[in-house]
């Protein structure tokens, strides 16, 4: 695990940042431990260690149990040391969450936002959220390294644009992340909405036990997000997990990306929405259809079910073609409706090849409504530190 080319202040940095991981993943760990892990002498650690001590990234936690002599002390992150921000901007709502070193979540926050606004609007919406959250946490805006933000896609996270999202007209080519750099005078990052998610369930979610897995977001639209090898997969062009817009019918209704049939067009938000605007008359919102349930609305029971068949389906070419271990299902439709999930995973292990139907996992997000916003502030923490992206 430990670097050994390049200069020696690019080495120490690296294999700084490896102790850190190590501590990260592993904590409380002892000198020796962390110097058998990171493969880097007892000697390099212990000088290691005492700088991040010094810098206040590490933290003494007791003591081990003693194999002959002292008993050895041992080490972990300093979760106050510093402070992440994920952004998750959505359709309809602008969520935040503050995380701390150790990626766990600190505070979170969420107000209404409606996409027409436009990103300069969007960008006073956050600073008015980061604000709020920083005084409710007692949190100095000097400890804050980042901020993170989960956007529909499609996006170039590298230039920080967000091209051309089908459910956000008036967004095309918008250089956010410099519009937040503007704003807030420090490091920011723009990745994907399904991506963040992926990667916050992979660390800290359901997804924790694997190091492959396919993500589903079903909210307003329908986006997808791939993990391989601990790693976001993006595709050519960074266009990878755009699951939304595989055809699930060829004569179905037509999608915002311009074809007909796509699979946001017949299982998402927008289709519930639609749905229920044909039944009312009059316009409603999903959070508002979903809350309220059968009970005031209970002609949603057919379409919900309907939906969750067609994600389903989706759901089992998935498995089919990219055979991983796990699929995780989330956003406001999942978490909010049982009979959309259990119709989702009812009607993929009717079609996922039989070998594989009842051992590839299909389970909800654990993070639920967060796991886009920590995804984000995730992918601060790791860009900062670790470079593992």
């Amino acid at each position: 695990m430990a670097f050994t080319g390049g200069n020696a202040v690019g080495m120490k940095q690296m294999n700084k940042t490896a102790v850190l991981q190590l501590l990260l993943e592993k904590a409380p760990l002892t000198k020796a431990e962390i110097a058998s892990y990171a493969e880097l002498t007892f000697a390099t650690v212990s000088n290691l260690v005492s700088e991040m001590q010094a810098d206040d990234l590490i933290v003494e936690l007791g003591y081990a149990e003693s194999h002959g002599g002292r008993k050895p002390v041992l080490y972990s992150l300093n979760p106050n040391a510093f402070a992440f921000i994920g952004i998750d901007l959505q359709v309809e709502k602008i969520v935040c969450a503050l995380t701390n070193f150790e990626g766990a979540l600190v505070y979170s926050e969420a107000i209404p936002y409606q996409v027409e606004d436009g990103p300069y609007k969007a960008v006073q919406s956050i600073r008015t959220l980061v604000n709020q959250v920083m005084s409710e946490t007692d949190t100095l805006f000097s400890k804050i390294r980042g901020i993170g933000v989960s956007a529909p896609g499609p996006i170039d996270n590298q230039a920080g644009i967000i091209i051309s999202p089908p459910n956000m007209p008036g967004w095309r080519n918008v250089p956010f992340r410099d519009l937040l750099v503007q704003e807030f005078q420090i490091p920011c990052y723009l990745e994907k909405d399904a991506n963040a998610a992926a990667l916050g369930e992979l660390r800290y979610g359901a997804g924790k036990d694997v190091s492959d897995l396919v993500y589903i977001m079903v909210d307003v639209g329908i986006g997808g997000g791939i993990i391989i090898d601990n790693h976001i997969y993006r595709g050519f062009l960074n266009g990878a997990g755009e699951i939304g817009h595989m055809m699930i019918d060829a004569n179905g209704p037509p999608c915002n990306c311009g074809c007909n049939g796509c699979l946001e067009a017949v299982a998402s938000g927008i289709v519930i929405e639609r749905e229920a605007r044909r039944e009312l008359g009059t316009p409603v919102r999903l959070e508002q259809l979903l809350q309220q349930g059968f009970g005031r609305y209970p002609f949603m029971r057919e379409h919900l079910a309907k939906a969750g068949q067609y994600l389903g389906i989706a759901v089992a070419n998935l498995c089919n073609a990219l055979n991983p271990p796990l699929v995780i299902l989330g956003g406001e439709v999942v978490d909010e409706s049982d009979l959309y999930f259990e119709q989702a995973c009812e009607k993929a292990r009717e079609r996922i090849l039989p070998d594989f139907a009842q051992r590839i996992q299909i389970v909800r997000a654990k993070l639920g409504g967060l796991s886009g916003a920590i995804g984000a502030a995730t992918f601060v923490f790791q860009s900062t530190f670790y470079q593992t992206l």
